[in-house]
């Protein structure tokens, strides 16, 4: 077991000797394996450290906690530093109107890349393993997926999050467990056929494996893997020929008509979603038939034609692709007013749920002997210079701020150009204010009306947790 959870760890360049790593440690059977299996291999051979993060969505209520108490307490059996959060995962989910399985997926994946930033770790291990891959690949073709949902979870997603056990089967798991007596915590919610993950697991992949091919599993994992190969190449080639007939510029991508036409109509619409994930920084609420629209208005050829691919719900600009004179036009629009205006209260001490990005923030009143410590997503700001209430909203069309360092104002408009800011971002990005003035352009930059001096004596602590 440990020597397969190593070459699966050396196939995929997964660690490095010094690497900082990140355990997501739920408690139960799967993750215990992974941290056992890590800890017996960390000094040797790999040379890593661990860390463990433990999330209590507050949706079983004692038992929660009991499963948080039992990571604690393994870690300090194990010499594992240990990181807890506890969030209300129902409440969260009914204000943003999404299901609790996306919401604590949101807040899971947030909190480990949190502890990861706090302590610089550079990697984050999670136990998915073989048979969570072939329920992934079932789950994406139930919904309706392309070749990319059928390749299932991919052994590293962007150079840091790994999955060390996803070449052994739940099975092999249990063994391991069992045959090294480790104790673990069962999740009642495993059972809950209101998930539909759970409905896969437990009535789906028993039928297949029943009445059609014992060896289901493996047999979705072998196809993920060769679709994952042509995914590869076909993801490559479509950016070598976007390379060859785009020409980007700040807010429009620009494609030889004639050139586009050429490529295959597989490839067309792999360039239609690259470029649009280009403008807009993802493919948020773009559907199959935005896609056929662009490849229509192509084949049409005709001068002045177009058509629009919709703004997301999450903050993502609409997109506007015309053809002019032999060309395929792909312009980002900047809209007056953002996509969705959201403006709520924050109270002191207080805490909020925001929706478009996700993330929670918090104020708290604060003793400078406590220590400060400034950073994108944590500020200090005088209290005594806070003019009202505290809300966060939306950018308005106007919004002015005196950023830190600067005597006078400065429109928003122009610090999000300075900066550098894509305008599919831009509306996105939450704003702190009182009454009177904006005080913190969220995670970017500070007021200087508001920022701590030698005479402030009462501080407020500002922060956020992205998920």
């Amino acid at each position: 077991m440990m020597q397969k959870v190593l070459q699966t760890i050396q196939r995929y360049r997964m660690l490095s000797p010094g690497d900082k790593v990140v355990v997501g440690l739920s408690g139960g059977a799967d993750s215990v394996a992974l941290l056992r299996i890590l800890k017996e291999l960390q000094d040797s051979p790999l040379n890593i450290r661990l860390f463990a993060a433990h999330v209590n969505h507050g949706i079983r209520g004692e038992h929660a906690r009991e499963d948080a108490s039992f990571a604690q307490d393994l870690c300090d059996k194990w010499g594992i530093p240990f990181f807890l959060e506890e969030v209300d995962i129902p409440a969260l989910a009914r204000s943003m109107g999404l299901s609790e399985e996306e919401v604590g997926r949101q807040i899971r994946y947030g909190f480990f890349h949190e502890v990861a930033e706090k302590i610089n770790a550079n990697k984050i291990a999670t136990a998915h393993h073989k048979n969570d891959q072939a329920e992934t690949i079932l789950h994406n073709l139930i919904r309706g997926t392309g070749m990319q949902g059928l390749t299932g979870m991919p052994a590293v997603s962007d150079g840091i999050l790994i999955r060390p056990l996803l070449e052994l089967t739940k099975q092999q798991i249990m063994e391991y467990l069992a045959l090294h007596k480790l104790s673990y915590q069962e999740d009642a919610t495993n059972k809950d056929s209101t998930y539909t993950r759970n409905r896969i697991r437990n009535q789906l992949i028993p039928a297949l494996e029943s009445d059609f091919n014992p060896d289901i599993v493996d047999g979705l994992v072998r196809m993920s893997g060769i679709l994952r190969d042509e995914e590869d190449f076909l993801s490559d080639y479509t950016k070598e020929l976007y390379g060859k007939y785009a020409k980007p510029y700040t807010e429009k991508i620009i494609f030889d008509l004639r050139s586009f036409d050429s490529c295959h109509l597989a490839i067309q619409k792999r360039l239609v979603r690259l470029v649009l994930r280009e403008l807009r920084g993802n493919l948020d609420d773009v559907s199959s038939s935005h896609v056929e629209a662009v490849i229509k208005l192509a084949a049409g050829s005709r001068t002045g034609s177009q058509t629009t691919i919709p703004g997301s719900a999450k903050g993502a600009l609409e997109v506007r692709v015309k053809v002019s004179y032999g060309a395929l036009q792909f312009q980002l629009v900047e809209l007056d007013m953002p996509l969705i205006y959201m403006e709520k209260s924050l109270d002191l001490p207080g805490q909020l749920m925001w929706e478009a990005p996700p993330m929670i923030i918090t104020s708290e009143r604060w003793n400078k002997n406590k220590g400060l410590v400034f950073s994108p997503q944590c500020i200090y700001i005088d209290e005594d210079k806070i003019n009202g209430s505290l809300r966060l909203r939306n950018r308005k069309k106007g919004d002015r701020f005196q950023p830190l360092g600067m005597k006078g104002t400065k429109k928003l408009k122009d610090f999000f150009i300075d900066r550098k800011i894509p305008v599919d971002q831009r509306d996105s990005i939450p704003l702190l204010v009182d009454d009177e003035n904006i005080i913190w352009v969220v995670g970017h930059h500070l007021s200087q009306n508001y920022r701590l001096t030698d005479s402030s004596e009462n501080i407020v602590k500002i922060s956020i947790q992205k998920f």
